[in-house]
């Protein structure tokens, strides 16, 4: 494994656990579930730590001996910035057509409309790029093994 690779899984796992920490926060645990969040959020704040901690050791070593990076590095993280980049893109153009549709139409559309306020805007915009995130790290990984 590649330390281009063992970056990538360091980043997924800090990504992953602050995303499950943040619907956790923000939006609760659901009702219908058994409540296992006490269980849910140790695993993920064990799992933010142990990532943050191989992430700051990888920087370290890094400071050290800089990682080699070749030509199909490069071209993994092209892929992976386009995925991520079109994967924005695409939730802009969602948010940006809802907004427009809210001002076109009138108060009764609106009441039906997930960005009825600038906080429901906020959390869909931080998880956006949180999954940007995810995406590109994960494509990244996919990409590293399928041996590209």
């Amino acid at each position: 494994m590649s330390k281009q690779e063992l970056l990538c899984w360091t980043s997924l796992g800090v990504t992953i656990s602050v995303i499950v920490m943040y619907l956790l926060i923000v939006f609760g645990w659901p009702d219908i579930l058994p409540d296992y969040s006490s269980r849910i959020v140790k695993i993920f704040v064990n799992l933010f730590w142990i990532a943050l901690i191989f992430e700051i050791i990888i920087e370290i070593k890094e400071s050290n001996t800089k990682i080699d990076k070749d030509e199909r590095d490069t071209m993994i993280e092209a892929f992976s910035y386009k995925y991520s980049y079109n994967f924005v893109m695409i939730i802009l153009v969602f948010v940006l057509s809802n907004i427009l549709f809210d001002i076109i139409f009138d108060e009764s559309v609106r009441l039906y409309s997930i960005l009825s306020s600038a906080s429901n805007l906020f959390h869909i915009l931080f998880i956006t790029l949180l999954m940007a995130s995810l995406i590109r790290r994960s494509t990244m990984i996919y990409l590293y093994r399928k041996a590209f």
